[in-house]
């Protein structure tokens, strides 16, 4: 790869992942300067990283400010939700046949650390937890055209559930719905998980909702 092609993807990636994680929110300015500045190189690769940004709609430019982390608005959190939900209960009869007991492990084990991450309040870690335990769920479809569906929303994905995430109790109520979705998935329960998943995303979108007045 190019060095300087290289140097513009690694700070596309590390904006992207603090505005995932929640480390920069709707509404930040960000500073091509000082990202320079820290980072201790020209501007140019900033620029074109949050023209990277720009173009996946994370972040837009402001003629007078600059660079700003962008708001979604309420029909696009909605539009979102409603996808995810057809997406997600689609999925549901793939993953009760095709999960492994390899994956079942994983998801056992991400429950026990998101626990823990509750507990303490460790935001970033809730956060790759959250996500982590769906996407094993998405893997464990085994259907490549599922995976490359929602491969492209997969980020968008993330961003809202962080949102729904610093929502008060908004960590904890996912978390006991994961654990629910857990028991019918070793029961193998399809009806079950398709009622749990759907109220899990319900649960996500009153909690995103709650959030409007914030950040959105």
């Amino acid at each position: 790869m190019n060095t300087k092609r290289g140097l513009r993807f690694k700070i596309y990636e590390n904006i992207k992942k603090k505005i995932l994680y929640f480390e920069y929110k709707p509404g930040d300015k960000l500073s091509e300067n000082e990202i320079a500045r820290g980072l201790k190189i020209s501007r140019t690769p900033v620029r074109e990283a949050l023209l990277m940004l720009e173009n996946e709609n994370l972040v837009y430019c402001d003629d007078r400010l600059g660079f700003i982390i962008r708001k979604l608005s309420s029909k696009e959190g909605r539009e979102y939700f409603a996808i995810r939900n057809v997406i997600e209960l689609f999925a549901v009869p793939l993953i009760i046949e095709g999960i492994t007991l390899s994956e079942m492990k994983h998801l056992e084990q991400n429950i026990i650390e998101a626990q823990a991450y509750v507990e303490v309040g460790d935001f970033h870690n809730i956060i790759r937890c959250e996500t982590e335990f769906h996407e094993i769920l998405y893997k464990s479809t085994k259907s490549e055209v599922f995976f490359q569906t929602i491969s492209g929303l997969i980020d968008k994905f993330q961003w809202l559930r962080a949102i729904a995430l610093s929502a008060v109790g908004g960590a904890r109520e996912s978390l006991n719905d994961h654990k629910e979705m857990f028991e019918a998935l070793e029961r193998k329960d399809v009806k079950k998980l398709k009622r749990l998943t759907k109220l899990h995303l319900q649960h996500a979108e009153k909690k995103y909702a709650q959030m409007q007045g914030v950040f959105l």
